[in-house]
């Protein structure tokens, strides 16, 4: 018998959905190898996760996806209602406007609809064309963790042909219902499910109209359904199944779902094929803890969230972005083994505060006849959840007491260090660019007096970071287009403020520090960076 082949990667990801391949392209971007391991064939036929957040959009946008997604895009961004009707034939239908608001004052970009089944196609491409290895029809099938990294064992479904991997560390993102959150022994609490769907991706003639409108989706009251359309005719229907009534997913066959459809649409002259029927539930819980070990928890492996407020596929997105960059700068030397810590001290906390949120929606939308629900809190507006979010601890240097509430008002974020770095318009050689659109890649210091280029060039050297510094005003091509900057950053003329690669604030000084290469030096070796910073603690 033949020895099993080994493959050596920096990063093993377990499961390819919509978080996987997120980190997938985030780490290769970064210049990290990484190899996903996916049971399915292929990426989703589903649409399951739509809603693009802004605060996505500025993630994806910083690895150069923004135009490629929104050339993407499905449904009807512009002018497409949220409507209520018995049928979609009924005469009677009652429209509202949902959905994320101009996002323009906050963001130099906005949000997107780009169903899931089109958006990781583009996740996967990126990923690969940076040098990730994507491994479709592969299933895990031995998982183990020593003192010099992973040790995984997997199986390709089609060959039956197995292999051995090795790897310094593994992100768990293979869902709700994948086996690595019980492997790793984390366990987690909450309400749990809390209603039981069914999606019936079909193909129809149907026109998008309702009376002489556009509509986005339209929810079936006769059904317990909503009916979204899509371009192409490739429609989707999801309603309600009851097992305390006996129901079951398999009692969904095609001549059932058929039937579904036609009572949805109110006629049966129309085309009505299904294509793909899938059983899903609502559910909200959280893990215990985000790591295990050399092991990372993202996306549904962490967290169900109901899919009320659009969070719980932008929470997944965001978790990938705050481990993606922390790996990179552990991988590359550039920082201590407990930076990695900060990633469950900084997600987890907001993750049950977001839970929270959509858990105070679900209630003031629907009933909770269960009466499983926890007491809600106080709804905040959704780009508080998204734009908003505040770290209580973790990888930043805190400066003066934070709020109590999990997220600030995101109209007028300061960059209090714990923060999103507010987004303030610039100008550069004619062309006008966010503060954000200078993120994305290292640790990057922003400041008004060119003394503080020479600092981050001195402390650059003596820490091996990637450490860059933009000045805007004082002689400088970047031009403060508004004249929000540095007012918009809490900062005096004199002062100066360290963003993270994620765009969170890590360090501010407000003020002159006298020494400003001395007071750079120390803050970066109290956050644990650069090659002599190892030794530092972030807080």
């Amino acid at each position: 018998m033949g020895t099993t082949p080994q493959t050596r990667t920096s990063v093993l990801i377990i499961g390819g959905g919509l978080t996987g391949l997120t980190a997938a392209a985030l780490l290769a971007h970064r210049g990290i190898d990484c190899l996903v391991v996916e049971r399915h064939a292929g990426t989703s036929i589903q649409y399951k996760f739509t809603g693009i957040s802004p605060r996505s959009m500025e993630i994806f946008r910083s690895i150069g996806l923004e135009t490629e997604i929104r050339a993407e895009q499905t449904g009807d961004q512009q002018g497409g209602g949220i409507a209520r009707a018995r049928s979609l034939a009924d005469p009677d239908i009652h429209w509202s406007d949902l959905g994320w608001p101009d996002a323009s004052p906050f963001s130099p970009t906005q949000p997107a609809t780009c169903d899931q089944h089109a958006l990781e196609p583009i996740l996967r491409r990126h990923a690969e064309r940076h040098g990730a290895d994507i491994r479709f029809n592969h299933q895990l099938e031995g998982f183990g963790e020593d003192a010099t990294g992973i040790r995984a064992r997997i199986r390709n479904l089609a060959s039956g042909r197995e292999e051995i991997v090795l790897a310094d560390y593994a992100i768990a993102a293979d869902g709700g219902n994948g086996g690595m959150r019980e492997r790793l022994g984390i366990g987690r609490s909450g309400p749990g499910p809390l209603q039981h769907w069914i999606s019936i991706i079909f193909d129809t003639d149907l026109p998008p109209i309702l009376q002489g409108r556009r509509f986005t989706s339209c929810f079936i009251t006769d059904l317990n359904g909503t009916v979204t359309p899509r371009a192409g005719g490739r429609w989707l229907l999801a309603l309600q199944y009851f097992p305390q009534k006996g129901q079951r997913p398999q009692d969904f066959d095609a001549a059932r779902c058929r039937e579904l459809v036609i009572r949805a649409a109110g006629s049966p002259a129309i085309k009505a094929e299904p294509v793909d029927i899938r059983a899903w539930e609502v559910a909200a819980a959280i893990a215990d803890r985000f790591r295990e070990g050399r092991a990372f928890l993202i996306g549904d492996a962490a967290h169900l969230m109901p899919p009320t407020g659009a969070f719980g596929g932008n929470t997944g997105i965001h978790d990938s972005h705050n481990l993606a960059w922390k790996l990179a700068m552990v991988l590359k030397g550039k920082a201590g083994p407990s930076l990695l810590d900060s990633y469950d001290a900084e997600r987890r906390p907001i993750v049950q505060a977001t839970l929270a949120q959509a858990l105070a929606r679900l209630q003031s939308w629907f009933k909770d006849p269960s009466n499983r629900l926890p007491p809600a809190v106080p709804l905040v507006p959704d780009y508080d959840v998204v734009l908003g979010q505040r770290f209580d601890a973790g990888a930043f240097l805190p400066a003066g007491p934070a709020p109590d509430a999990p997220f600030e008002a995101h109209a007028t974020l300061a960059a209090r260090p714990g923060t999103r770095a507010p987004h303030v318009w610039l100008r550069l050689d004619g062309q006008r660019l966010s503060s954000l659109d200078l993120l994305g890649g290292d640790f990057l210091l922003l400041a008004s007096k060119a003394i503080w280029r020479q600092a981050a060039v001195e402390a650059r050297e003596r820490l091996d970071l990637p450490l860059a510094c933009e000045i805007i005003g004082e002689d400088s091509d970047l031009v403060d287009v508004d004249g929000r900057w540095p007012a918009a950053y809490g900062l005096d003329p004199d002062g100066a403020v360290l963003v993270r690669p994620d765009g969170f604030i890590a360090w501010r000084s407000s003020q002159d520090e006298g020494k400003p290469a001395e007071a750079l030096h120390d803050a970066l070796h109290r956050l644990g960076l650069g090659t002599s910073g190892n030794a530092g603690q972030a807080s």
